[in-house]
């Protein structure tokens, strides 16, 4: 089988939602007047474009968005390449896996490629938590599988872990100093095409001390989840183009797709589903946690994270090196393709070689993604 290459990506900058509270302590909402297939469409245009792809070269989009808005979200995928400027007879395909869609729609997106369907495919995602009704989306967190909040599974599975407050707090704040750190150096620019009026990530705190973390809500009458420790919710889109070594021709690449799996555990034991879903990753690959260089865990919450670190043993200083969701944020659908382009980048301004992009999600599923540099 051909190689399946990564050879562009981009995404929009992530925007807390309008229920939320920004960086700079002002209400959200920056994004809300553009709707999931518009965030979409703004990262597939770009990335498009870096590709150095003409419109008309592609054979297939695979959009990923967890929550679907407005009478039109059948539409999907649909929407999302003719609003980037895709000809009509471009076919498309919109994936579901809650938290996990994006990276789904790499795997989706590579499965199309290695059957001998198309060779040169688009991975989307994109969200709009501020446009969601209110009685679907908060509900949702709620897992009728196991009857009980996510956030709370997760926090219970730390407590037999022996993962304090504190220390979900102390990871809160590196997630958010690496946000910054990357920020500065303009990597996170590298990475986002702005829209709208908003031009970076606006839930990254430069002041995310022990006092904002002491101070914030906990989610429930008791317990170590508050909304501090937990990622942001935000509204965003991400896009990476994916081909065959032949259909590449003379573009250059930023990455190879090795594989990708997706796991089930006990809805209650969601938080260590990403860990699962990293081994069987590997496992087909031939490939062991030592042999890769980075991690990009999705920050799910700050306990699950901790339980991730705790079950695998990886160091700290490989997992999200730029900051994760409860700094950037987390607009479901849109944070697989960023995690992918956010490793890849990453992975060839250190001169490393192999990565792994990995998501929990609600009910007790799992995905994982492993590429690596060309």
């Amino acid at each position: 089988m051909e190689d399946i290459l990564i050879l562009e990506g981009a995404r929009t900058p992530f925007a807390i939602w309008s229920g939320g509270v920004r960086a700079d302590e002002q209400k959200g909402g920056a994004l809300k007047p553009f709707d999931p297939f518009d965030l979409g469409a703004a990262a597939l245009k770009e990335a498009m474009k870096r590709s150095g792809l003409a419109p008309d070269k592609l054979d297939k989009v695979v959009f990923a968005n967890t929550y679907h808005v407005g009478p039109h979200a059948c539409y999907g995928a649909r929407y999302v390449g003719l609003r980037a400027g895709l000809p009509a007879h471009i076919p498309n395909l919109t994936v579901n896996l809650a938290c996990g869609s994006g990276l789904q729609s790499i795997i989706s997106a590579a499965g199309t490629i290695a059957l001998g369907e198309g060779s040169l495919v688009a991975a989307v995602g994109g969200d709009s938590s501020s446009n969601i009704a209110r009685n679907v989306f908060i509900p949702s967190f709620k897992d009728a599988s196991c009857d009980q909040h996510i956030a709370f599974t997760s926090q219970e599975m730390a407590r037999e872990s022996g993962i304090s407050r504190a220390e979900q707090d102390r990871w809160s704040k590196i997630s958010h100093a690496r946000a910054v750190a990357a920020r500065k150096k303009g990597y996170l620019a590298e990475e986002i095409i702005p829209i709208g009026e908003l031009t970076q990530d606006d839930g990254i705190r430069d002041n995310a001390d022990d006092a904002y973390f002491a101070a914030s809500k906990m989610l429930f009458e008791t317990g170590e989840a508050t909304a501090a420790n937990t990622h942001g919710v935000t509204d965003g889109g991400s896009a990476v183009i994916m081909a065959s070594a032949s259909a590449a021709g003379g573009l250059a690449p930023i990455g190879r797709y090795i594989t990708g799996a997706v796991v089930g555990v006990p809805p209650a034991k969601m938080a260590r589903a990403s860990v699962v879903a990293v081994q069987k990753a590997l496992a087909q690959a031939k490939l062991s946690l030592s042999d890769i260089d980075l991690f990009e865990l999705n920050e799910t919450f700050a306990s699950q994270l901790l339980i991730d670190l705790k079950e695998t043993g990886l160091p700290e200083e490989k997992v999200n090196v730029n900051g994760g969701a409860i700094a950037i944020g987390h607009p479901w659908g849109g944070t697989g393709p960023r995690l992918v382009f956010t490793l890849l980048k990453e992975l060839k301004r250190r001169g490393l070689k192999r990565g792994v992009a990995a998501i929990c999600v609600g009910a007790g599923s799992g995905i994982a993604v492993v590429v690596e540099t060309v």
